[in-house]
């Protein structure tokens, strides 16, 4: 599974590397948007909502990136699909995260630099000082990109889990059936054993029986 169409340059990229590259990616978007919202003005509750919003997504990525990153480092267990299922779960949260962040975060740029500039109309000789209009730029611009890059990342290691997953065959647990013997059944006696008062036989042991053959003599 997994967009092939949109892999770009990042194709041939080992899974570590992307897993790295989607780190180092939410680690610049997450600094960068704490400059954002320690020098913004924010005009509206609203827009300062959403714009904390997409900082918040942008951490929980980071943390995803992490975990993801220790599970494709570890060894084949018998738990190793499974492992590999939960990979693919926390890409696809990554990329939902980076696609509703991006557009809180580009919707929240856009009306910071509207609110900006119309306090700058409005007010005769008030003037934001340069590092607050870098302030609105700076993270917001590199925080999309590094978006992008993260969701980027999401989308090969999903296809990488998937493909583990794929290869993965399910553990068959053989239990080894005990063997039933049955017992040889008794030898039919030839001669049925009278155990009675008369004939008494110690445990039922018959005593051998001698048939001999007499001859009759008849005279003329």
């Amino acid at each position: 599974m997994g967009m092939a169409p949109l892999f770009c340059c990042f194709r041939s990229q080992q899974p570590n590397c992307m897993a790295l590259t989607g780190l180092a990616a939410s680690i610049v978007a997450f600094a960068f948007m704490i400059w954002g919202l320690a020098d913004l003005w924010f005009d509206r509750k609203g827009v300062e909502a959403i714009y904390i919003i997409a900082f918040i997504l942008v951490c929980i990525s980071l943390v995803a990136f992490i975990i993801i990153f220790i599970f494709l480092n570890l060894r084949k267990t018998e738990s190793y699909r499974t492992i590999n299922n939960i990979g693919r779960i926390f890409c696809l949260v990554i990329l939902i995260m980076c696609f509703v962040a991006f557009i809180f975060l580009l919707v929240a740029f856009i009306i910071l630099i509207v609110d900006y500039a119309d306090v700058e109309k409005e007010i005769p000789g008030q003037f934001f000082p340069s590092h607050e209009w870098a302030a609105v730029f700076v993270p917001s611009i590199l925080g999309l990109i590094c978006l992008v890059i993260m969701a980027l990342a999401a989308n090969i290691l999903y296809k990488v889990f998937y493909d583990n997953v794929m290869a993965t065959p399910y553990p068959v647990h053989i239990t080894q059936n005990s063997m039933t013997t049955t017992p040889n059944p008794p030898q039919p006696v030839i001669f049925p054993v009278t155990n009675g008062p008369a004939y008494p036989t110690p445990n039922n042991v018959p005593y051998p029986v001698t048939i001999q053959q007499s001859g009759v003599i008849m005279n003329k």
